[in-house]
């Protein structure tokens, strides 16, 4: 009988931690290749002392990635073990080497951005990072308008503003990978950058 309450319990702990990794209404999980990123943020011009934040950071990789550029990087993650995983990360890098500082928030980032903390707020942000479904982009555009301050920078992928103009747009590839086709004519290295 013991035996069968370690198997049941097993196997429900597994359930719980594999439907918490794809957590998330707005964006599947569907992790940006490394090289991409780096190229990107590159591009962007991110240095250090700027605030970098990424809504719906995932594994945490881009805000990492903004870290080790030097950037405040912050990430917000509805994903309980992702954003586990991510702080787990960030100790290990921060232990390896000097970086901007990193923290990641478990929460729904429109419930977050609707009430925002006493701590550090977007509306400090210099870069914004979003790869979420339309109808997740399609929300931030609003609210992203009202709250960032004047300049600062918002790189979308794959999905974009519909009413935004951006001031460039990226395609990174690279030929060891090629890019993930996400629907017709849409793939996962296509980057835009708007001005606010």
């Amino acid at each position: 009988m013991e035996i069968t309450f370690v198997i049941v319990g097993g196997i429900l702990a597994g359930c719980f931690l594999g439907l918490s990794w794809f957590a998330g209404s707005d964006a599947p999980y569907v992790p940006t290749k490394n090289e991409r990123i780096k190229k990107l943020l590159k591009t962007v011009g991110l240095k250090k002392g700027d605030k970098f934040w990424e809504l719906g950071s995932g594994d945490g990789r881009i805000v990492l990635e903004a870290a080790k550029l030097g950037a405040d990087a912050t990430g917000i993650e509805q994903s309980l073990i992702r954003v586990l995983w991510s702080r787990y990360q960030a100790k290990k890098l921060a232990s390896h080497m000097e970086c901007g500082n990193v923290e990641f928030i478990h929460g729904n980032i429109f419930s977050y951005l609707s009430f925002p903390r006493k701590r550090e707020s977007i509306n400090t942000a210099d870069v914004v990072y979003i790869f979420l479904l339309p109808k997740g982009v399609e929300k931030l555009e609003l609210i992203l308008q009202k709250k960032l301050k004047k300049n600062s920078r918002v790189i979308t992928q794959t999905f974009h503003f519909k009413n935004w103009i951006p001031i460039k747009k990226i395609l990174v590839t690279d030929k060891k990978s090629p890019n993930t086709p996400l629907g017709k004519n849409v793939v996962e290295g296509n980057f835009w950058i708007y001005k606010v």
